[in-house]
């Protein structure tokens, strides 16, 4: 792909009012999109998230009621659900550790000292280590909202819900992840009059400085 073409793919790209609700996402697509999920970059490397990708039409529905009652949460193809640790702690860090072990296969005095900066990271955030989860999930948002751009999937991000009745919809109310955002994805509808409004950001000059 080429820069002029990349930057083509995101201006077509727009948060999307009205989705057609009867186009539905290949799945070849569909597994693409949740691996750009699953490939996201999180700082070191915890990967301190979960997402539950809705198809369920009813589930859909009950969550656009929660959802100040917006369309897009019903009427998309997928309801990708973000959510972030309440609370990453050590035994986070095992797990990671454990991933660690299983895929790089390092040596044992590597792997102590990974165990060793990840806990230190972690036990240094105190009590905002809930916060540094949740901002890793913005993280991979922004890899889904680029992936489904390249891939030409209508996206919208979806921020206004009731966070606590999405954890008790999705029956993560007592577990340990908490829903923080979700992703519309689909495909617009032809009378979505939004596709059609011009792009509006700042100038490059406004925003980026060279130095």
């Amino acid at each position: 792909m080429s820069p002029t073409d990349y930057l083509t793919t995101l201006t077509w790209r727009y948060a999307c009012k009205k989705f057609d609700p009867t186009a539905k996402i290949a799945p070849d697509v569909m597994q693409a999109l949740e691996e750009s999920l699953r490939l996201a970059p999180s700082s070191i490397g915890l990967q301190p998230w979960h997402f539950v990708m809705v198809h369920d039409q009813s589930v859909k529905k009950s969550l656009r009621a929660i959802s100040k009652d917006q369309a897009q949460v019903e009427d998309c193809s997928c309801y990708a659900v973000l959510c972030a640790l309440r609370q990453p702690s050590v035994d986070d860090v095992e797990c990671c550790i454990a991933r660690i072990a299983e895929v790089r296969q390092p040596s044992p005095e590597k792997l102590a000292g990974s165990r060793a900066f990840y806990t230190q990271v972690i036990e240094s955030l105190g009590d905002q280590v809930g916060v540094w989860a949740e901002h890793q999930v913005y993280l991979a948002l922004g890899f889904l909202l680029n992936a489904a751009a390249l891939l030409r999937v209508d996206s919208c991000t979806i921020g206004s819900m009731d966070g606590p009745k999405c954890d008790m919809l999705l029956g993560l109310d007592k577990g340990p992840y908490r829903v923080v955002l979700g992703v519309a994805l689909g495909y617009r509808s032809a009378n979505d009059a939004y596709a059609l409004e011009a792009k509006v950001r700042f100038p490059r000059e406004a925003v980026i400085e060279e130095r």
